[in-house]
Formats: C-alpha cells, sequence, structure tokens
C-alpha cells in the first residue's frame, strides 16, 4: 500500500518498506498503522521561504523540500479528426452535480479550414435519458440557434464562420459547416461552438457522447463540457490526464500541485457557492492526498461587477478589445478584489488548510499582472478610473500647479485638469530612442505612474493574501519581466512592469515566478530568464520558473509552441536543461501541462525529475548563494524612457542580448542596478545593459561599488539625467570622452584591433539609430570596432580603477564578452559557445552546436557526471562529445 500513489509523500517524509523482510506476514496490520502515521505526520501548518543562507529555500514546518512542482488542470483529451468521415465516441462521469446550467463546448484549434458535425448525441447511461437528443441539423440555422451558439461574435470573431449545408453530413445529409481563416493580426481569438447553458448533468451517473464528423486538413478537436461562470468549471469529456499527471509527479516525491480554481464573487447579498472551488481542490487530493496544493486564482471581476463598475473597467485608444479587464490603479476594484481573495482563502483554509501550501492570484494579461494587450497596438489608460488615478498621482508628487507646471514646461496644465498624454504624443519619438527628459516628462511621468499602479495593486492583494491565509502560506505573484518586455513595440512601459524594486520591497510575497523567456528557450539554447532573478534572491524571495516547455505530447500553438520538440529524447534534453538550472540559480520551478491535455503525462520525464534530486537534495543540505563572476545589470527608470519604437535598441540590447550572454562559458547573473549602487553584487565583470539614466550620485555610487572590475557600458552610459542630457556624464561614467554622432547606420565592424583580441564579426543593427554615440579619443589600439564614418564604435580602455568597455551599437555578441571575461579574470569553463550554469561544485552544460567540447574546471579535482556516477576523468581540463541540445550534470570534486 505504501508503494500506492494515495499514500505519497515527500522524500524527506516518506517511510520505506522492505517487503522481503522477515515481518512481511505481519503486513497487513502494521500497513494499516503507517497509514495512520503517514496520514497524521503529513498535515502541514506552514509552508514559507527562508533565505537565510542567500539561497532561497521552501520550508514545510521548518524542513526545508525541494522547490519543484507540477501545474495542471482538468481537461478534455484532444481528439484526432482526419479527412474522412469518422464516428467519434467517448464516456465521461462528471466531478459533481450541475442541475440545469452545463454546457457543451467544441474548439477547433488555430488552423485555417472546414470542419463539418452531424448526428451529436450526448445520452444518459445511468439514467437512460437523453442530455442532448440527436442533432442531425437537418431543420437548418433557426433549429441550430435555439439549441447552439459561437463565442466570439461581432467585431472580435476574427476567424470562424458557421453554416447548414445540405449533402455534407453522414451518409450525404445536411452537417453543420465550421470554416476557419487565419486572422488578420495573427492573433487567434479563442473561437468555440457552445450548447445554450441549460444542460443537467449528475455527478455519479456515466454519459456517452457520440457524434459524427471529419475535416479539412486534418485536426485536434477539443469537447468539454463547463459549468459557466466568472470562471468556467470543467465537468467532462474525453478522459483527462490530469489526475495522472498528479500521480507521476507524486511517484518522485514532487507533492506540490498548482491548478486553477473559481474565485466565487457573488452579487451583494448572493449567496456564496463554494462547491466549484472546493471539487478543483478535492480532484488534486483524490489524485494524490499529500498533495500541497497552489491554488492559482483568477482575479478578473465578473460581469455584473463590470456592468456596476464601467468607469473601472480599462479602456483603449482603439476601442474595445479582446480581454476586458479592470483598471488596476482603481481603489475599487482593488477593494473588491482584496475582499473576495480574503473570502477564498479563508475558505479554504478552513476546508483545505493542512494540506495548501500557498496561494497565487493572477490577473491582467494571460494572468500574469502586465497590462492587458501590452503585446498588440492598442494604448490603455484611458477609463474614467485611469484618469482619477493619475490626478491623484500627480497631485502626490507635485502638490502644487506651479510645480507641476515647471516640471513639464507647460504654464497652462493643472493638477485638477491634467488629462492622460494622447495616444498620438504616446507613439511619437521626436528624440528618437528616448522621450526627452523636459519636452516628454509627462510621458515619462505617466510610465512610472502606470508602472506603479500596477505594483500596487499586485502589493495590495499579497497584503490581503498574507493576512487571510495568518502569515502562514507562500504567496506567489507573477511580476517583474524587466528583460522580456524589452520586445514591446510600444515602449517596455506599456506593460507595467518596471516597479519590481517596488514588488521586492513588499513584505507580503514570497515567490515571484514567469515562464521561462520565450527567446532562447529551444535545444541548444539557454532558457534564460524574464527577470533579474538574482535580485529576487536578495530581496529574500524565491524566484518560480514556470516551465511550459512544449513537450513531445504538447498541443496546440501556445506560447513557444515554435521551440517544442518531437521526441522524448530531446524533450528530456530541455527538462533537464531547465531544471539543473534552476537548482543551481536556487529557483523554484512547475513543469505545466499548459494545454491541460497531457504534455507531461509520460513517466520517463518525471524519472528525470527523480534523477535531479541527487543536484537538488546537496542545495537544499547546503545553500549555496548564486553569485557568478558575470553580472547582467538593467535599470528600471531608464526603461521606462525608452519611447515607442525603441526596440530598435532594446530588442538587440536587452532581450535578445541573454543569447550571447547564455553562451558565453561562464554563468552569469541578471541583477537590478540598485543593487549593484547598495554594493549587494560581487562581481568581476559588470554588463551594464541600460545605465542610460542616472543622477550625478548614482554615477558616483555605481563606480564606487564596481572599481576594480570590468564594466561594461551599452548604449548610451549615463546620458540622461533627470531633466537634461549630459555627454560630461557620460566621459565621467565611461572614462572616454564620448561624442554624439549621427545619420549614420548603428551598425559596427572590427578593426584589426578587434580582430586580433577574438571579435569575429560586426555587431548593431542595420538601420538608423537616434542618439547614437561614438568614444571620441580612443586610440587605434584601444578601438576595436568603428562605425561606418570611422569613429570609435567599441573602444577598451584600463583606467584608473578597472578596465571600461564602452559599446555604442546595441546588443552584444560571445565573442566580444569572452574578451571582456578575460580581462575581468572571468573563469570560462569553455572557450567556444556553450550554455553554461555553475554554483559550487556544480556545473551543467547545454551544447549550443555539435561536436567535442573542450572543458576547464579550474582545478585538479575529479569530474563526475552526478546523474550517472561515470568517472570522467581528473581536472582541470577534460573532452566531452556533445550534440547539440545534450545536457550534462556534472560535479567537480566533492
Amino acid at each position: 500500500m505504501l508503494n500506492d500513489s494515495r499514500f505519497q509523500v515527500s522524500p524527506r517524509f516518506r517511510l520505506r518498506v522492505d517487503r522481503r523482510s522477515s515481518w512481511a506476514g505481519c503486513w497487513l496490520p502494521i500497513a494499516c498503522v503507517l497509514i495512520l502515521l503517514v496520514q497524521s505526520a503529513t498535515a502541514i501548518e506552514s509552508v514559507r521561504i527562508d533565505a537565510s543562507a542567500g539561497a532561497p529555500r521552501i520550508l514545510v514546518d521548518g524542513r526545508p523540500v525541494r522547490a519543484r512542482m507540477f501545474w495542471g488542470a482538468p481537461g478534455s483529451r484532444p481528439l484526432s479528426i482526419g479527412t474522412a468521415s469518422q464516428l467519434v465516441e467517448f464516456e465521461f462521469s462528471p466531478a459533481h452535480d450541475e442541475p440545469g446550467q452545463a454546457t457543451m463546448h467544441f474548439r477547433f484549434g488555430q488552423t485555417p479550414g472546414e470542419v463539418w458535425l452531424d448526428d451529436l448525441h450526448v445520452f444518459d447511461l445511468t439514467s437512460g435519458q437523453d442530455v442532448i437528443p440527436v442533432q442531425d441539423f437537418a431543420a437548418g440555422m433557426d433549429a441550430f440557434r435555439r439549441a447552439w451558439t459561437f463565442w466570439p461574435s461581432g467585431e472580435q470573431n476574427t476567424v470562424g464562420t458557421i453554416r447548414v449545408e445540405a449533402n455534407r453530413g453522414r451518409d450525404d445529409s445536411a452537417a453543420l459547416g465550421i470554416t476557419l481563416k487565419n486572422p488578420l493580426d495573427g492573433r487567434w481569438p479563442d473561437f468555440h461552438l457552445y450548447h445554450h447553458a441549460n444542460l443537467t448533468l449528475r455527478a455519479g451517473h456515466r454519459y456517452r457522447v457520440r457524434f459524427w464528423c471529419r475535416a479539412e486538413p486534418a485536426r485536434d478537436l477539443t469537447v468539454a463540457f463547463y459549468r459557466p461562470g466568472q470562471t468556467f468549471t470543467y465537468l467532462g469529456g474525453p478522459p483527462s490526464s490530469f489526475g495522472r499527471q498528479i500521480k507521476l509527479a507524486a511517484n518522485v516525491g514532487v507533492d506540490f500541485v498548482s491548478f486553477p480554481v473559481s474565485l466565487p464573487w457573488p452579487k451583494p447579498g448572493d449567496r456564496v457557492d463554494w462547491t466549484g472551488v472546493e471539487a478543483q481542490c478535492q480532484t488534486v487530493l483524490d489524485a494524490n492526498p499529500q498533495a500541497l496544493l497552489v491554488p492559482r486564482i483568477g482575479m478578473e471581476p465578473p460581469a455584473w461587477w463590470r456592468e456596476a463598475h464601467p468607469d473601472d473597467m480599462m479602456a483603449w485608444d482603439q476601442g474595445p478589445q479582446q480581454h476586458p479587464g479592470a483598471v488596476v490603479a482603481s481603489p475599487e476594484y482593488r477593494r473588491a478584489a482584496a475582499e473576495r481573495l480574503a473570502a477564498l482563502i479563508a475558505h479554504l483554509e478552513e476546508r483545505f488548510g493542512d494540506r495548501t501550501a500557498g496561494y497565487h492570484p493572477c490577473g491582467q494579461n494571460t494572468g500574469e499582472w502586465f497590462y492587458q494587450e501590452t503585446w498588440g497596438p492598442a494604448l490603455n489608460g484611458y477609463a474614467p478610473g485611469d484618469l482619477r488615478a493619475w490626478r491623484r498621482w500627480l497631485t502626490e508628487r507635485y502638490a502644487t500647479d506651479a510645480a507641476l507646471q515647471a516640471a513639464w514646461c507647460d504654464p497652462q496644465v493643472t493638477l485638477a485638469a491634467v488629462a492622460v498624454p494622447p495616444p498620438a504624443e504616446r507613439r511619437a519619438a521626436p528624440a528618437g530612442i528616448f522621450h526627452d527628459p523636459q519636452a516628454g516628462r509627462s510621458l515619462i511621468d505617466f510610465a512610472e505612474f502606470q508602472q506603479q499602479m500596477m505594483a500596487d495593486c499586485v502589493c495590495e492583494l499579497a497584503h490581503a493574501a498574507r493576512q487571510a491565509s495568518g502569515g502562514r502560506k507562500l504567496v506567489v505573484f507573477f511580476y517583474g519581466y524587466v528583460f522580456e518586455f524589452g520586445a514591446i513595440r510600444n515602449g517596455p512601459a506599456t506593460a507595467g512592469h518596471y516597479a519590481l524594486r517596488r514588488v521586492l520591497d513588499c513584505p507580503d510575497i514570497d515567490v515571484l515566478c514567469s515562464p521561462i523567456s520565450y527567446f532562447d528557450r529551444g535545444l541548444g539554447e539557454s532558457g534564460p530568464a524574464m527577470t533579474a532573478a538574482e535580485s529576487v534572491a536578495l530581496a529574500g524571495k524565491l524566484w518560480l520558473y514556470e516551465d511550459d516547455t512544449r513537450t513531445y505530447l504538447g498541443t496546440g500553438r501556445f506560447p513557444g509552441w515554435a521551440q517544442g520538440v518531437s521526441t522524448i529524447e530531446d524533450t528530456n534534453r530541455l527538462l533537464l536543461r531547465n531544471t539543473a538550472q534552476c537548482a543551481l540559480r536556487n529557483f523554484g520551478s512547475w513543469w505545466m501541462d499548459l494545454g491541460a491535455t497531457g504534455w507531461f503525462d509520460d513517466h520517463r520525464m518525471w524519472a528525470e525529475m527523480a534523477r535531479l534530486e541527487s543536484l537538488d537534495e546537496p542545495l537544499l543540505d547546503r545553500p549555496q548563494p548564486f553569485r557568478p563572476d558575470v553580472a547582467a545589470v538593467i535599470d528600471e527608470r531608464s526603461m521606462i524612457r525608452v519611447a515607442a519604437g525603441g526596440q530598435v535598441v532594446t530588442v538587440p540590447g536587452v532581450y535578445e542580448v541573454r543569447r550571447p550572454l547564455g553562451r558565453l562559458g561562464a554563468a552569469y547573473g541578471q541583477y537590478l542596478q540598485d543593487d549593484v549602487a547598495a554594493g549587494r553584487v560581487q562581481a568581476k565583470m559588470y554588463v551594464f545593459l541600460t545605465s542610460w539614466n542616472l543622477s550625478p550620485q548614482q554615477r558616483r555610487e555605481l563606480l564606487a561599488t564596481t572599481s576594480g572590475c570590468l564594466r561594461v557600458w551599452c548604449y548610451a552610459p549615463g546620458y540622461h539625467q533627470e531633466h537634461a542630457t549630459s555627454l560630461a556624464a557620460m566621459q565621467e561614467l565611461t572614462g572616454f570622452r564620448i561624442e554624439s554622432i549621427g545619420g549614420q547606420t548603428a551598425w559596427a565592424e572590427p578593426t584589426e584591433r578587434g580582430l586580433q583580441l577574438g571579435l569575429s564579426g560586426p555587431l548593431g543593427v542595420k538601420q538608423p539609430v537616434t542618439p547614437l554615440f561614438a568614444a571620441a579619443d580612443a586610440t587605434p589600439d584601444e578601438t576595436l570596432a568603428t562605425w561606418p564614418d570611422g569613429t570609435a564604435a567599441v573602444a577598451l580602455r584600463q583606467t584608473a580603477d578597472g578596465w571600461s568597455l564602452f559599446v555604442g551599437p546595441p546588443g552584444l555578441t560571445t565573442d566580444l564578452l569572452r574578451l571582456a571575461a578575460r580581462r575581468a579574470g572571468v573563469h570560462l569553463y569553455t572557450q567556444t559557445d556553450c550554455n553554461v550554469y555553475a554554483n559550487g561544485p556544480f556545473l551543467v552544460l547545454h551544447a549550443a552546436q555539435n561536436g567535442p567540447i573542450d572543458i576547464n574546471t579550474g582545478c585538479i579535482d575529479e569530474i563526475v557526471d552526478l546523474l550517472t556516477g561515470e568517472r570522467l576523468g581528473a581536472g582541470p581540463e577534460v573532452t566531452l562529445p556533445l550534440k547539440k541540445g545534450e545536457t550534462r550534470v556534472l560535479r567537480v570534486g566533492q
């Protein structure tokens, strides 16, 4: 019985029984006692984060446990529909009753083409009654509309049309035809066909679903039954692998389970219905009674609230958008959302408190607390609720009309009548990459306002969660994608994620998380973090990777689908890279069945998780802070000054720069600049990616805390001060006399000196960029690359307190970074491109190319493959034959 997944517990609590022992004949009575002990021993009181050693760990009742989790959701297994006619049939049993409001959904995927349906029938095998009588669609669209409809409708439906057509169905009868086309903007809505919400389903009853269909081209069809509501509750469909994946995770000691739950948000005076929430939690515990629950809670308000508070619903400059959301700056929304969140957590603590590990409130775009439609062309901020909050914020900042007028250089503006900056101004970029620090002051202020409002909303909800859980459980939030949002066309600040320091200072948050970056996540790539992850750890919080890798079992075209893989072998190479990186950087992680269709439904994947226990456990027992020699540094205040169109710099210089950093041959960390200025980061080489906006005091602090180290100054270091630009400040920072150059393509070619030192090619972007700078006093020996006019674009100088590398073009290359690392005294494990992660005696390699790779561990200790136990030789040097995408986990010494 102890091997049964129903009684699995964490490896640190698990009892081991040898059935071959001499007391095996007494197994049954002893087993009963042991089961009682296990069940009582695993009730939990608290789950918190301990960062006292500088390496955040999860503590369950004071004991450190692996921060490894599974994320899943109940859902229907996709049905493969081909071009030939076929009869589909499946059976299901609902988890709970729905006496009269159930609905049936059909989803057709994101492939253009046609689907035909006929002879649809849903039958209650237990009672012998029809749920949906046979639908043959012979009566035409009027009969269809009496029972069925589709979503979205109107202008939001950019992909689907529905009709009834003769001679298209079974035996040449009429059939329902669904035609799908690609949306013009490339963004597929969640187009689906659904039955009116008037069906009755009973828990414990068995239902048979049968229909005829065909498709051109072949596709996956998803069929599911739901209870409608603010969050739809899944009732059934083709057999789901949700519970099976929970058991697979439990079998290797992974008991943390994250999953979506509904947020009951009734009208005032209406009864709160907790049955759906309880059923969602119970479904997880039915699969693994020892599960540690981390429910994901959607925080968007229900329709009745939206209708009652129209001023507090988001508004855009381009009309209604596909995904509405509440105004996060609205006190009314925050108050109501915090109240409902607290009520839900209090109920779950009472009902499932001994199995609940934490709470994860989610809101805005894909639940990740960046503004809805961030990646699209529309601009938000035009709701009355935004305007009221904007005026309050300006009043707190400036206090008087005179102060506002002076700051904005506008004698007409007043605090009482100030408007949100108009869309044309927000999209304009008269000064180039950056907003002008004087003429664009209103835009800079509004960008800062939007960051603070999002961060403050997150912190207010976090406080409600902390209070409701009695301070005993984890509080988890998505936030802080400061590297990832360098790719936004309307400017990074439209995301609302550039107040990370504000969130890090919030005492009510334990865990921050994001998906693995959707850039550079494929085989042979680095799987980088979206955030300044090492600053999260310095703040005493755990960073967690949502590993939504599209495994070989993955379905659909979710974000990252193009970097998915098609075999179990390649799947495991990616999962091994991702999870081993998490171990060395002290991250948590959950493997995410993003499609809710069984992406992790293979014991061979979970066997890799079990093998990685040999890496996780030593780092739990002896916490090892991640302190790499190379620090990639980003400044939030500089990023909110980037204008629309500034991605010409921030894509190569912030978003894509993680590729060469990952291939450098040494581990690197990702930090906020204020941590460097405060002396909290100890590295040999600092790569200042966005040090564009610095006060005189901040310049002095950065130079003082990095004295004696190599500094890489990217693009426009020190160019902006609070209300002005300054070439003199750039010189103070870099040690070079900087001149502004114009009218040139931002593309630099290596000099003879650069080639001698290891540069192999050009860098930058092949288009004009304003502003652009050159190191005017760089000598030929210092100049590594030049602009088209021959001035110094990249220059390296030894100053009185360390090496200074000025890089004017947007972006970096591995050659340039390795050149700098050698000057800085950084230990390079490889001299060629390879994704390297290192901490203490552990080294993880993920091959960026085929062929043998020479590794230098820097010491003479023995090198062992940690996962196989194979001895690879004595250091410092060893050569490994690697294929692109292969991952090796090594231990150097003891």
